[in-house]
């Protein structure tokens, strides 16, 4: 029976990630817990995107620069808005750009999940929050921004505290 619990709480804290899976399926609340896991430790960076959204795609590589420029000093999550047709070409393009780490799918309603993301979020792509250590909303824009904005906010996020 212990051994029975062990493994069932294993498998519970894998939270349907396989091993080198460079995307999983997330709701509002997983990106949510995601994001409230790093309070206290460090600045995280959660940038919304999709292939179809050409601003995204332009802007993808700025926020890849910053991860390979201050990797250390923030966490940085992807998430996906790509339909569910789409979701092997938002592989295929996570590699191009290499990331390396987990990413996450969007699922569940769109309005739910954009209304529990934040209360201001039009749900147009890109979206960007940043969250300070404290793990409060630090910057939040809709659309693309350039380097010099993305790098700026995130650097304000990492000096504070």
């Amino acid at each position: 029976m212990r051994l029975f619990i062990v493994v069932a709480l294993l498998l519970l804290s894998c939270n349907n990630q396989k091993s080198g899976e460079i995307m999983v399926d997330a709701t509002a609340s997983e990106i949510v817990q995601k994001v409230a896991s790093f309070e206290g430790e460090k600045p995280v960076l959660v940038n919304f995107w999709a292939t179809w959204c050409i601003p995204c795609v332009e802007e993808f590589p700025y926020i890849m620069e910053l991860k390979e420029k201050y990797d250390d000093e923030f966490e940085l999550i992807f998430v996906s808005g790509d339909f569910t047709d789409a979701k092997e070409e938002a592989k295929q393009f996570l590699k191009t750009q290499e990331v390396d780490f987990t990413t996450y799918y969007k699922i569940g309603n769109d309005n739910e999940f954009i209304t529990t993301i934040s209360d201001t979020w039009s749900g147009a792509l890109p979206y960007t929050v940043i969250y300070g250590k404290d793990g409060t909303v630090s910057a939040e824009w809709e659309g693309k921004q350039e380097f010099d904005v993305f790098e700026e906010e995130l650097l304000r996020a990492i000096n504070e505290g």
